[in-house]
């Protein structure tokens, strides 16, 4: 026994825990089939691991899963696990010690280590906040520290000096960051490696942290995101990836209402996607299937949202923009059957869909109203252009359908509640970015007007500002 994820914290801290998210960043590390994990026993489960790929994180990881460790702190030799405790930004030590924004690895309690006094088991504790925003100093900039650290990187880091207290090969430590200690050092130097293999299996230059400089900032432009997208493409820089980044930074970046509705959102997508990467990292022909028949047609519909945000289309500009998007009717059919055959893996279960993958779509995903809004029904949308496409229509009659769709879909967005704290001249500014970037058409922004007024009777800002403007609906707010 050597490596566990921790499922249940009692007796060491709070159950803030994320553990699913342990394995997806832990199969992202190895990038290898041979990964596996046990069911949970007294409130952890055991890492397995039977590597088939070279490399200094996946050496790594077999050492620490397939080694029995049993240093000597000075008392003698004693075996010591390393636990895995993934935690959520709330994550505490019983003793109120909080780990949000960052990582660590605690010594057994006896071991007379830095940071053992704060660990209350005789094992090392490997914690780190999932939800981490921290960028870090890119190497050979004379320290920029403008270099987002991903969750996976977070870990492996912390696997570094996890390793080193294990073999009681621990490096000097020091509470400085600039330069930093040598035993941060060398956890910089290793994660370089997982950034390094990273960026090979991408085909592209790796981004580096300087191993000189501990130093971070919180922030949250350094946050990661699209887990789901991340597993199943394979990469947390892939394509798929990247444009997920861009439309979410497009549409919520620049407005408090957008900040708003991606953070329930992502408490929405963030109560199943870890267990959906779990199985998804286990099998890759659904994995496959994700990717084709959800991911690239959602990345599809939006990209034309951001051309569309910024224009005034007409029908057939809109349907142009669309055929644009599906130039060879091969692949649009490709494209549509696999949409097709990834809907029925939910719609009437085949058998080729794992049931648990099923059940958690179907009772967590399928009952957001932000999930259903941002992520389902623009797929099944672009899955009805598809159809129309493919069925010989020309771009005007696409566009004219996609305009119906969006008149259905695009003014029934979440409301939040930021609606009714917002002073009138941010008010006029959240309404423009709406009507430019999502609305658009005069029935939209009618639509949308009357949800907020029928959302917030009461609130009599807003409602004097609204019943102000009731004739104005093509015109600036």
């Amino acid at each position: 026994m050597a490596l566990f994820v921790l499922d249940d914290a009692t007796g060491i801290g709070s159950n803030d825990l994320n553990a699913s998210q342990a394995f997806v960043d832990l199969v992202i590390i190895v990038n290898d089939d041979g990964l596996g994990l046990n069911d949970p026993v007294g409130g952890r489960q055991q890492v397995t691991y039977a590597p088939t790929t070279a490399g200094g994180p996946q050496s790594r990881i077999d050492a620490l899963v397939n080694t029995t460790f049993s240093p000597d702190y000075g008392g003698g030799p004693q075996d010591v696990d390393t636990i895995v405790i993934a935690g959520l930004s709330g994550f505490v030590l019983d003793d109120g010690t909080s780990f949000q924004n960052n990582g660590t690895s605690l010594p057994p309690a006896a071991s007379g280590l830095p940071g053992a006094n704060l660990n209350t088991t005789e094992n090392c504790l490997v914690i780190y906040d999932t939800q981490a925003t921290i960028c870090v100093a890119r190497d050979g900039t004379g320290g920029d520290i403008d270099l987002p650290e991903s969750t996976p990187v977070i870990l492996y880091h912390e696997f570094s000096h996890a390793f080193r207290i294990v073999t009681n090969a621990l490096l000097a430590l020091t509470a400085d960051c600039d330069p930093s200690s040598p035993e941060e050092r060398a956890a910089i130097i290793d994660e370089n490696d997982l950034r390094t293999q990273i960026a090979n299996r991408e085909a592209r230059t790796p981004e580096l942290r300087d191993p000189g400089i501990h130093c971070g900032r919180v922030d949250s432009d350094c946050s990661s995101c699209c887990i789901i997208a991340t597993v199943a493409s394979g990469s947390l820089t892939s394509p798929e990836v990247q444009h997920l980044r861009g439309v979410r930074d497009h549409f919520v970046r620049s407005n408090e209402v957008g900040h708003a509705f991606f953070e329930a959102f992502f408490k929405s997508y963030y109560s199943f996607s870890p267990q959906v990467c779990t199985i998804l990292a286990g099998d890759q022909r659904v994995s496959k299937h994700i990717l084709e028949g959800f991911i690239e047609p959602l990345l599809a519909f939006w990209k034309i949202m951001i051309e569309r945000s910024d224009k005034r289309w007409d029908a057939a500009a809109l349907g142009a923009s669309f055929v644009r998007h599906e130039p060879k009717r091969e692949a649009a059919e490709t494209r549509l059957a696999a949409v097709r055959r990834t809907a029925m893996h939910w719609i009437a279960p085949t058998g080729e869909a794992p049931a648990d993958l099923v059940w958690l779509l179907r009772d967590r995903a399928w009952s957001s109203e932000h999930i259903q809004w941002a992520l389902i029904r623009p797929v099944g949308i672009y899955h009805e252009l598809l159809a129309l496409y493919l069925d010989g229509a020309g771009p005007e009659q696409i566009g004219c359908a996609f305009n119906c769709a969006l008149e259905a879909w695009a003014p029934e967005v979440p409301l939040s509640d930021i609606w009714a704290a917002l002073p009138l001249r941010q008010l006029r500014t959240e309404l423009r970015f709406c009507d430019r970037a999502l609305l658009q058409t005069s029935a939209n922004k009618v639509r949308f007007r009357e949800r907020l007024r029928a959302r917030f009777p009461d609130i009599t800002a807003l409602a004097s500002f609204l019943d102000g403007r009731r004739q104005i609906v093509a015109g600036v707010l």
